[in-house]
C-alpha cells in the first residue's frame, strides 16, 4: 500500500513517452516550489546545479557575484562548496529584496537594490577590491535588463572563468519574458567575439534551462575555437 502523502508527483514509468519540452516546463514549476538547500529554495534544476558545481570546481574563482539570489540557497550552497574547498573566494549577491539577507555566512556580503543602479555597481566593485571571477545573472531575463547586466558585469568575469546566464531556455518553451535573455546573450558575444565564447560543453547533460548561457572569458590571444 502507497499513501497517498507519499505519492503525489508523476510516476517515471507512466511518463516514458513525456516530449523535452513536457519535461522542461514540468521542472521549471518543480524547481520553484520543491528544490532546497538547507530549507533555502533553490532555483535551478537538478542538472544545472550539478555543472554549476563543476563550474565552480574547475575554475577555482577567486570571487562569485550572484545577481538575483531569491531565498539565499544557491549562495548558501556555493559558500559552503567553496569552504569544502578551502578556497579564500568570497561571494557578493546582489538582490532588489532584501529577502536572501536573512542568509548569513562569511563568505557572503549581500547588496541590495537594483543591479543596474550605479550606487550599487560601485559597491560590487568596492567589494570585489580589483578581483575578478565568475559572474551568474539570474535576475528578471528581459531583453534589456540582461543585456545591460552582460555589459556591466563583464568586467568582473576573470580569464578563463564564466559569466552564467540562467534561464535561456524561455524563449524555446514560449514561457515570457519576450524577448527573453538568450537574444542578450547572441548580442553581446557577437560584439565581443575576441572576450567571451559560449560553451556548449557545459551542457553536457543535453537537458538544461541553460542552453548557450555558459559564457567563458578568454585568456589574451586565447582562440573562440
Amino acid at each position: 500500500m502507497i499513501l497517498d502523502r507519499y505519492d503525489v508527483f508523476p510516476h517515471i514509468e507512466d511518463r516514458l513517452t513525456m516530449t523535452l519540452r513536457e519535461w522542461l516546463v514540468f521542472h521549471y514549476t518543480m524547481h520553484r516550489h520543491y528544490t532546497k538547500y538547507l530549507d533555502r529554495k533553490v532555483l535551478k534544476t537538478p542538472f544545472d546545479w550539478v555543472v554549476l558545481g563543476d563550474l565552480i570546481q574547475d575554475t577555482r574563482p577567486k570571487l562569485i557575484v550572484e545577481i538575483g539570489s531569491y531565498e539565499g540557497g544557491a549562495a548558501l550552497w556555493m559558500a559552503n562548496l567553496l569552504d569544502a574547498m578551502k578556497l579564500p573566494s568570497k561571494i557578493i549577491g546582489v538582490d532588489v529584496l532584501e529577502t536572501p539577507t536573512h542568509v548569513e555566512h562569511p563568505r557572503i556580503t549581500w547588496v541590495t537594490g537594483d543591479c543596474l543602479d550605479k550606487s550599487v555597481v560601485q559597491r560590487v566593485d568596492e567589494l570585489c577590491e580589483g578581483a575578478q571571477g565568475m559572474v551568474i545573472e539570474d535576475s528578471d531575463h528581459k531583453y534589456h535588463v540582461t543585456k545591460g547586466i552582460l555589459e556591466t558585469y563583464e568586467r568582473f568575469v576573470a580569464p578563463g572563468c564564466y559569466l552564467l546566464v540562467e534561464d535561456t531556455i524561455v524563449e524555446y518553451i514560449d514561457m515570457p519574458p519576450f524577448p527573453g535573455p538568450l537574444k542578450a546573450v547572441k548580442e553581446f558575444v557577437a560584439s565581443h567575439p575576441d572576450k567571451f565564447v559560449i560553451d556548449r560543453s557545459r551542457e553536457k547533460y543535453i537537458i538544461t534551462h541553460n542552453p548557450m548561457g555558459y559564457l567563458l572569458r578568454l585568456a589574451e590571444g586565447q582562440e573562440s575555437r
